[in-house]
């Protein structure tokens, strides 16, 4: 306990004063990576933090409801607008208000994030699938990303919870979602060609989009490219840089195929790149153990093993958003 409770100063400890949380201390901070330290910050009781981060959310939130990619404490460092990264503050929220309670809060924030989540339906393809960026003209650009496409899909779904705890009913938010998770799963559809990321492997699985039989199918190949027993996830398949994000995320897609001790195992690797002061390595090159970037503890990866811890701790097979909600 005293453990986890250092990780999550140790995340706290980067948030600024207007409430961002950069990658790592002097980075810049996105959208969605801030979210994932956010729903940490909740799911470990650091409500303050948390609504903070939910503070600056909605501060920096354009008016047509988009989000820009990057920013530094002061400005847009990255004005392009990735429609994953708008879309993930819902599990955020979600996270903040299943563990808080503060429905107030939380209705504040949906207020401008109902814009956002207008913004991104307007985008959605007629075969389901979603352009993975806008241009800063809201010129849509070419192609789409699996791993983010999937992400999505765990947004909607914490979309959709959100609207249950408030008493609302958008029913048009489900079917985006369910056209968007058909698209993902059908074998003849195209994504742009990332598909030696490991990010690739896993999320179509945490996002619950596939049948049984082929998420275990999935995950298989995924191991076999992937995963160094006793190192943990290589972020890029043939590569040598094992991440602690990626192995934490990677626990968590087979925390909802039920194979816990797999997902144990992988938690118990990235260890190893834990820091004294509760922080995590963001990854390091295998087998010589070298610290890549050198040295660098980023916010996203500790959030990644708590979330993960979280769910394992719940001893069970669970999504993302299911996990969230059984904390009722």
């Amino acid at each position: 306990m005293i453990e986890f409770e250092m990780t999550l100063d140790a995340i706290c400890a980067l948030q600024d004063h207007r409430g961002m949380i950069p990658w790592a201390a002097g980075h810049h901070a996105d959208p969605w990576n801030h979210t994932e330290a956010v729903i940490a910050l909740a799911l470990g009781g650091r409500y303050h933090a948390a609504r903070r981060g939910l503070g600056w959310l909605t501060r920096v939130v354009n008016r047509d409801g988009s989000y820009c990619q990057f920013f530094t404490t002061s400005a847009v460092l990255e004005p392009r607008i990735d429609l994953n990264n708008c879309l993930y503050p819902a599990v955020g929220a979600l996270a903040y208000l299943v563990s808080s309670r503060d429905v107030a809060s939380v209705r504040d924030f949906a207020i401008s994030f109902d814009v956002t989540v207008d913004f991104v339906l307007r985008r959605q393809r007629s075969d389901g699938s979603f352009p993975w960026a806008l241009a800063p003209d809201r010129t849509p650009l070419a192609g789409s990303l699996l791993a983010g496409s999937s992400a999505m899909v765990l947004s909607f779904e914490a979309i959709e919870a959100l609207d249950t705890l408030l008493g609302r009913n958008r029913p048009h938010v489900k079917e985006a979602s369910a056209a968007l998770g058909a698209y993902i799963s059908d074998p003849t559809s195209r994504f742009l060609a990332k598909d030696a990321w490991a990010m690739d492997g896993y999320y179509p699985i945490l996002a619950g989009v596939l049948d049984d039989a082929d998420a275990r199918h999935r995950m298989q190949e995924f191991l076999e490219r992937h995963y160094i027993l006793g190192a943990g996830v290589q972020a890029i398949a043939g590569s040598s840089w094992v991440t602690t994000a990626e192995t934490a995320e990677a626990a968590m897609a087979m925390i909802r195929l039920g194979d816990l001790h797999q997902a144990r195992q992988m938690l118990d690797d990235v260890e190893a790149l834990r820091r004294s002061d509760g922080g995590y390595l963001t990854g390091w090159v295998w087998p010589d153990r070298v610290s890549f970037p050198a040295g660098e503890e980023s916010a996203y990866s500790a959030a990644a093993v708590i979330i993960a811890r979280y769910l394992l701790g719940l001893g069970r097979p669970l999504g993302l958003v299911e996990g969230i909600l059984a904390r009722e």
